[in-house]
């Protein structure tokens, strides 16, 4: 099908290329309609709205490819999951540095091989306790907009200390280790950036604030389960996975359109993931032994995806409580 572009449209190769990113069945259907409403909107603007009404055509077509609209299981129950992962992930940053805060923190931890990694690494460590309290706290005024910004800048701060991680550490082991303690924000920005926007605009209810701080307690004792991150619960390979499987069965209540317990085992997920892999590595003995452990997490993940992108129409607004 051949596009037709419409007087006012400023930049068709832009156009045609976030165009590529939706299905062909939409595009062949809609493609016209959509030229329509890109050159109306861009018709008065300049190259920054032109580029803004690009990124937002190109984001949407994604979602469509993923299934990550708020018609879909999975765009409803990521909706769901965001606010629970904010308050999630804020009370693991805010217990991890009380808990270092008394004194408790290892010694190593701020003895960083490279001294030209102590800033960016402070930069991390305050970082993963300040922008998931932003979060959290747009979260809880219904602020989305700003929780929106927040969490790709929790997530940027994830990377952050993956890349630490990944550059500063002599070896192996300590890679790993240190990493498992920034994926809980990059996944948990990523996330909450994955959800569909239009079914966070509303006002959280009094229900909802206090599961957000409910979640943020049970962050807490996550961190608290997995002994602030501590080499000596690396043995203990049942109990890593539990915290990983238990949160992926919860996917099944998807089943059922039971999204709410799914939704609370998927805020889990960023919290446990990484490092319970970690310990079922080191419990079992080597990377082949833990082949057939990821193989049935994959899975369960794929059972897991093969319910979420189940189209269940209009879907409307739920709330948490």
């Amino acid at each position: 099908m051949t596009i037709q572009f419409f007087p006012g449209s400023t930049d068709p190769v832009a156009f045609r290329a976030a165009l590529r990113l939706y299905p062909a069945r939409y595009r062949r259907e809609r493609g016209d309609e959509l030229s329509a409403v890109f050159a109306d909107s861009t018709a008065e603007g300049g190259k920054l709205a032109t580029a803004r009404e690009v990124l937002d055509l190109g984001a949407y077509g994604l979602r469509m490819r993923t299934g990550l609209t708020s018609s879909s299981t999975a765009g409803r129950l990521l909706a769901l999951a965001a606010p629970l992962v904010a308050g999630a992930v804020a009370g693991l940053g805010l217990t991890r540095v009380l808990h270092d805060a008394t004194g408790q923190a290892p010694d190593w931890m701020w003895a960083m091989p490279d001294r030209a990694a102590q800033v960016p690494f402070h930069a991390w460590y305050y970082g993963a306790l300040l922008v998931p309290l932003l979060l959290v706290g747009a979260v809880l005024t219904g602020r989305w907009r700003l929780a929106r910004t927040a969490a790709v800048a929790l997530a940027a701060v994830g990377a952050l200390g993956v890349a630490l991680a990944v550059l500063a550490q002599p070896d192996v082991w300590l890679m790993l280790n240190k990493s498992c303690e920034a994926t809980p924000q990059l996944f948990a920005g990523l996330l909450f950036a994955l959800a569909p926007h239009e079914l966070l605009r509303r006002r959280p209810t009094w229900s909802d604030r206090a599961l957000v701080l409910a979640a943020a307690a049970g962050g807490g004792l996550v961190l608290v389960a997995e002994d602030f991150y501590s080499s000596w619960v690396l043995m203990d390979g049942k109990a890593g996975a539990a915290l990983v499987l238990v949160p992926l069965l919860t996917l099944l209540f998807v089943a059922r359109d039971r999204l709410v317990p799914a939704a609370m085992g998927l805020a889990v997920l960023p919290l446990t993931l990484m490092f319970s892999l970690f310990r079922i590595w080191q419990s079992i003995g080597g990377v082949w032994r833990l082949l057939p452990v990821v193989g049935l997490a994959l899975v369960a993940t794929m059972l897991a995806a093969g319910l979420l992108h189940r189209d269940t129409g209009a879907g409307g607004r739920r709330s948490l409580a």
